[in-house]
């Protein structure tokens, strides 16, 4: 039962934990500065003067727009029946020629006979050999034989080679394979911040020492100025220490793994 607890141990401090990009909400953000210059997905904050805190943007009342142009590109606003309405999604409508979809909401497209939605993404499988680099939300890479244009998934999913692994900014190429890139193998102190790939919402914070060497971020690492900035904007500066936002919870496969050890131990 030591034993299996020990192990328990040293598999969640080994574990590298990841958080989510821009995981502050508006309101937790504590500061003047760093809130009139955060823009989470899209929303604005704004410092509230009055009440000395930080705000999101008010909502756009789409019921006071006027005029199907300015009521179309609003992301929330949709133009039915001659006026402007809030808007969830595009297939909540149901048309017949693809304008008219349009003129609903600038993301609709007609997908079905009769029905509005929204244009899906390219995928990989769908790029010929020649042209396989990237969609809007995936990596793609040559792999298999013969070889095909598929969707990098993981760093070691696949057998890429060097070229296919760097075009992942999260992977890392140790001497014949494709690996998750670590904090340590990071050697330039301004490069040692964060890890991170545009095609993922997540991070792995990193911390350059006194010693020259790069190592995973830890809260005690980051000072009142630092906090928010390098912290991909996932954590504040509260009650004298940098404490993670509501929204960057530990990583959903490092509570399933912790989760299953956990179930394994009781068992035995």
């Amino acid at each position: 039962m030591v034993k299996s607890l020990v192990l328990l141990s040293l598999l969640i401090v080994s574990y590298t934990v990841e958080i989510k990009i821009n995981g502050c909400t508006c309101d937790e953000v504590l500061k003047q500065d760093e809130c009139d210059n955060y823009h989470p997905g899209e929303l604005n904050c704004d410092w509230n003067e009055q009440k000395n805190v930080c705000e999101a943007d008010p909502k756009v009342t789409c019921s006071l727009i006027e005029g199907q142009e300015r009521c179309r590109v609003e992301p929330n606003c949709g133009w039915v029946q001659g006026k402007c309405v809030d808007f969830k999604q595009c297939s909540d409508y149901k048309e017949t020629v693809d304008q008219k979809c349009n003129n609903i909401n600038f993301k609709c497209i007609l997908v079905e006979d009769d029905k509005c939605g929204v244009e899906k993404p390219l995928e990989c499988e769908s790029f010929p050999n020649e042209n396989c680099k990237y969609t809007s939300n995936s990596i793609c890479v040559l792999s298999g034989d013969p070889a095909k244009c598929t969707t990098m998934t993981t760093c070691a999913s696949g057998s890429y080679n060097q070229d296919q692994c760097k075009k992942n900014l999260k992977c890392f190429w140790d001497t014949d394979k494709c690996r998750d890139k670590k904090c340590s193998d990071i050697i330039g102190k301004d490069s040692c911040k964060f890890i991170f790939s545009p095609w993922s919402p997540l991070a792995t914070l990193c911390h350059w020492t006194a010693e020259g060497k790069c190592i995973d971020g830890e809260d005690e690492h980051y000072t009142a100025e630092t906090c928010f900035s390098e912290s991909a904007y996932s954590k504040v500066w509260k009650d004298g220490k940098c404490q993670s936002c509501t929204d960057s919870p530990v990583d959903s496969k490092a509570l399933s793994i912790i989760i299953m050890i956990l179930f394994a131990i009781i068992m035995v």
